[in-house]
């Protein structure tokens, strides 16, 4: 199953970057209102599907911010 995740990293490290991207702007109060949250959370909860059958960590997208930002 992590061949599945290593398909779906590009993916997420993408839709993240122009999640960040729009967040750095300041116009949203709140993560739901940013235009790209809807797209990286679904993303994230498929990869936390993943993650938790093979015993990983789960992501998440405040933690995920808080790093970046």
């Amino acid at each position: 199953m992590d061949h599945v995740l290593n398909a779906m990293q590009p993916h997420y490290e993408a839709l993240l970057d122009c999640f960040l991207e729009e967040q750095r702007t300041g116009r949203y109060k709140r993560f739901s209102d940013n235009p790209y949250y809807d797209e990286v959370k679904a993303l994230i909860n498929a990869m936390n599907v993943l993650r938790k059958y093979l015993g990983w960590e789960t992501i998440k997208l405040k933690d995920e911010v808080e790093f970046y930002l």
